[in-house]
């Protein structure tokens, strides 16, 4: 809900993860990387085959350049962001960045966590199955309402997807929904 704030009750435990947080790394190595061969391009010319001698630094510099720009703009595009959870009363908060969202309880028929599992390795049609909380709404323009939240498309189904890093964060949030709303939730 765009017009909650993140003020759940105070003292209540917070679960949280760092998002975006290799897809950083990987553009910090590329703009460092490039970006010390667009500022040397000649570092090597002494080894250099024939047919590199024959490119001008200039355009190596050009080449490297845009490629460390790349980079960059990668590692500013994925800031890691901390993704914060409190159950309490009220529903379920969450937080990440300047973005906040409240799911009310009385939104919900159930919740329940999704542990992950790999593919079966004898049926290829099989897919990994991805950690999540999913959400059984009471209407269907709840996907709507927590579009910060929920950024993918609803499932055909009745049911809503919070996709989670891993099974640890499925495990904490479903203990403490059980523990403040254990009616919630279904297996």
């Amino acid at each position: 809900m765009a017009e909650e704030t993140w003020s759940p009750e105070p003292g209540t435990p917070v679960v949280e993860y760092r998002s975006g947080r290799w897809l950083f790394i990987g553009g910090l190595a590329m703009c460092v990387f490039f970006g010390l061969v667009a500022l040397f391009p000649e570092f090597g010319g002494h080894s250099a085959t024939p047919r590199t001698k024959a490119v001008s630094p200039t355009a190596i510099s050009f080449l490297f350049g845009a490629l460390a720009l790349g980079g960059l703009l990668l590692m500013i595009g994925s800031v890691p962001r901390r993704h914060r959870f409190v159950v309490d009363e009220r529903g379920l908060w969450w937080r990440a960045g300047r973005k906040s969202d409240l799911i009310a309880w009385e939104e919900l028929r159930a919740v329940r966590g999704r542990e992950p599992r790999p593919p079966v390795k004898d049926d290829p049609n099989s897919k990994a199955v991805l950690s999540a909380l999913v959400f059984t709404p009471v209407d269907r323009n709840f996907a709507t309402r927590h579009s910060a939240l929920l950024n993918r498309l609803p499932t055909p189904g009745p049911e809503v997807e919070l996709k989670l890093p891993n099974g640890t964060m499925v495990r904490q949030l479903t203990e403490q929904i059980a523990g403040v709303r254990p009616d919630l939730l279904s297996r």
